[in-house]
């Protein structure tokens, strides 16, 4: 499914953004959305040398139960106030990960196998191109 990320790494992306983004009402999951299949298209333009990184923490983290991927969750949002040794790097995931999850969930392109409202157009937005 991408020329970048294993297995494992989609798959530790699709559990961590389904604890970011899970269903509610009318917005699906992160993982029921399908955003993923467009990952390359993000991360394509990365250093190979952290693509090789990013996929490797996350494959680690794919075997990780849930209570620890909300713990680490939970330490990236408190990140920005963690003064100790490892506040940088829970900042730098925090950012990272983020950027992915929400990239693949706002960015207007679903899954091909999806079949509902993408969230761009449930909270009714869309992109205008002014040409003066």
């Amino acid at each position: 499914m991408s020329k970048y990320l294993s297995k494992s790494a989609l798959k530790a992306l699709n559990r961590i953004g389904d604890l970011m983004i899970p269903a509610n009402g009318e917005f699906p999951s992160f993982s029921s959305l399908g955003g993923l299949e467009h990952i390359d298209e993000f991360v394509g333009y990365a250093p190979a040398d952290d693509i090789k990184d990013l996929s490797m923490v996350l494959s680690i983290l794919s075997w990780m139960p849930t209570f620890v991927l909300r713990w680490l969750i939970r330490k990236m949002e408190t990140a920005p106030t963690n003064e100790g040794p490892l506040g940088p790097i829970f900042r730098q995931l925090d950012v990272g990960l983020k950027g992915i999850i929400y990239s693949c969930y706002y960015g207007g392109r679903p899954g091909n196998n999806y079949k509902g409202k993408d969230p761009l157009e449930i909270i009714g937005f869309e992109l205008v191109r002014v040409i003066d």
